[in-house]
Order: structure tokens, then C-alpha cells, then sequence
């Protein structure tokens, strides 16, 4: 989860100017991380990060944007939570920042998408969205085969609202539900890294880029390797196999068998595995490849068609069931 850190910290640190794209920030971040609590009768806004300046940066905007004081309350790591969690907590005036920050509409009923001011807002309210949905329940995986950006959600509502906003940023999203739980996920490598261009993370999209050319380098290379391989085996028992075919040809053929094709068998029998290239430089005089394989293949079936006149075993009969499958 280190690369998830890195863009939460980096992002935590940008500096928004725009007063609609605080708001929507907040927003998505009271909507993703919080939810609304009634305390005695009064509406209480709780949020909860896993960074102490992600809550900071909430702290600041609620007080500077909305007027709204907020107490923070330090969770130590206990039981399957490794790391602290910071929770943001608005009691006084909660339901006029509920308002304010669309989480209720003018009756006072809960939203479940997103504030209709992010939805129908400008191009950078929607990153500013996708900014605090990710400091709220945004992960990372690193560069790979199951590389992903998610987004858990509150619910499926809020998952659809995200995935419109990712559309207006040409951004590829789909929303999904794993394990009961409602996700938005970009799996697509180069949608990830314009997604985090959008977000401000600029250093993170670096190391980004270069963790995937490194590890697609690495699975080309690998790829690359194996089929050389593969194809060094296949090549060496094609070879093991014409030798076999030779003995038998140079057998059926006796004392018939041409000079020159006779000694370009001999090598393939000398050297079972070397490739064409290489019996063509061990003659002498030294011959092309294209020219072994062609006095070979001369001698193969001229040795056939002396077999079949004769009615004996082809060529072929000294070729056990591994070499005939080469």
C-alpha cells in the first residue's frame, strides 16, 4: 500500500485555490469517510481518515469555507487496523453543514450520490471530488498484472455518482460490488496514471510510470526469454531427429548415395544438434544453410523412394514418438 500513501500525502499537500473546488472536496470526503449521527436530537458529522494531514487539510477547509469548527479525535491501531485513524468530528451547527455541504437535501433527507452542485459543477469539481473520495476510501495496488485504483463507497448510489464524475474526466471507471461492498475500480494503466495527473499527484504518476515500464521491461524480457528458449529446444530435437532420418537414408542408400550428399549427411550425423547454420560452416568448402538443408532433403528422399521401390521401412522408421512430434 506504499503508493497509496504517497499520492494520499501528496494530494493532502496540494494547494486549491477555487472556493467550488474546496467545496466539492469536503463533500466527497463528508460522503465517503463520514456519515451523519443524531446526538441528543442534533445532527453530528463524523469523518474518519487514515492520515493525520488529510484531516488537517478537512479541518482547515471546513473552518475557512463553511465557519465551521471541528474537534479531531486520535484512534490508536487495535485489532485488524494497523495504522492510527483520524476522525473529524463537527457537533455544533452539523445540520447546517449538512446542508451546506449536500449530504441533505432542503427537507433534510439524506443524499446518497454525490451534492447536485459536484454532479452539474465544472470539469474541476469533479476531480476535486475524486480528490477527496481518495483521501476518504481511495487504494493504489502497485504496477502489475492486478494493478488497480479503487474507490470503496458508501453505497451504490454514490459508486454510479463517481463513476459519472470519472466520465467527465475521460477517465474509464466501472462500479462494482465485492464482498457486499460497493467499489469504484479503474484497472486500465494508462487511465490510472491520467486520473492521478487530474488529482495533482504529479511526483506519485512518476513513480507510477516508471514501477510499470520497469515491471512491463521485466515481463518482455521474461517473454522473450522463455520463447528463445523454447525455440532452442524445439530446434535442437528437429535436428536430432533429421539425424536419425540420415542413418536410416544413408543405410537404404548404401554405396548409391552421391558424394556431396552424402558427406552433408555425415555432418548431420557428426553434430545431431547443431542448427543448419553450423553445418554449413563446418563443410568444406563451407556451404550456406539453405544449402545443407537442401543436399539433406535431397538425400531423404532420394533414400524414400529407394525404400518404397524396394518395399523396406521409410526414412522415418528410426524416429521414436518424441522425435517424430518435433
Amino acid at each position: 500500500m506504499a503508493m497509496t500513501a504517497a499520492v494520499k500525502d501528496e494530494i493532502s499537500r496540494l494547494p486549491v485555490t477555487r472556493a467550488c473546488c474546496r467545496k466539492a472536496e469536503v463533500s466527497a470526503i463528508l460522503r465517503f469517510a463520514g456519515g451523519l449521527h443524531i446526538v441528543s436530537g442534533r445532527i453530528v458529522i463524523e469523518a474518519e481518515l487514515d492520515t493525520g494531514i488529510a484531516a488537517r487539510r478537512l479541518r482547515k477547509d471546513l473552518l475557512e469555507i463553511f465557519g465551521h469548527a471541528s474537534e479531531l479525535v486520535v484512534m490508536a491501531p487495535s485489532g485488524l487496523r494497523r495504522g492510527s485513524r483520524y476522525v473529524v468530528r463537527v457537533i455544533k451547527d452539523g445540520e447546517l453543514l449538512a446542508r451546506q455541504t449536500g449530504l441533505v437535501d432542503g427537507r433534510g433527507r439524506p443524499i446518497r450520490g454525490l451534492p447536485p452542485a459536484v454532479v452539474s459543477g465544472a470539469t474541476c469539481d469533479a476531480e476535486a471530488a475524486w480528490r477527496g473520495a481518495f483521501l476518504a476510501h481511495g487504494s493504489l495496488t502497485e504496477p502489475g498484472r492486478s494493478s488497480s485504483l479503487e474507490i470503496t463507497c458508501p453505497g451504490s448510489e454514490a459508486a454510479l455518482a463517481l463513476v459519472g464524475a470519472a466520465r467527465r474526466l475521460g477517465i474509464p471507471a466501472k462500479a462494482r460490488e465485492v464482498r457486499g461492498a460497493d467499489r469504484v475500480v479503474i484497472r486500465d494503466g494508462d487511465a490510472i496514471g491520467a486520473l492521478l495527473t487530474r488529482l495533482g499527484a504529479h511526483e506519485s504518476v512518476l513513480a507510477w510510470e516508471e514501477r510499470r515500464l520497469r515491471r512491463e521491461v521485466r515481463a518482455t524480457a521474461n517473454r522473450l526469454a522463455n520463447f528463445d528458449d523454447a525455440n532452442l529446444r524445439r530446434s535442437a530435437r528437429a535436428a536430432v531427429a533429421a539425424g536419425a532420418r540420415v542413418q536410416r537414408a544413408l543405410e537404404i542408400l548404401g554405396e548409391e548415395v552421391p558424394e556431396h550428399l552424402a558427406a552433408a549427411g555425415q555432418l548431420r550425423m557428426q553434430h545431431k544438434q547443431a542448427s543448419l547454420e553450423e553445418l554449413g560452416a563446418l563443410a568444406d568448402p563451407p556451404l550456406t544453410k539453405d544449402a545443407v538443408a537442401g543436399r539433406i532433403r535431397r538425400l531423404l528422399a532420394m533414400a524414400d523412394k529407394r525404400a518404397s521401390e524396394l518395399g523396406l521401412p521409410s526414412t522415418e522408421a528410426n524416429l521414436t514418438e518424441e522425435m517424430a512430434l518435433s
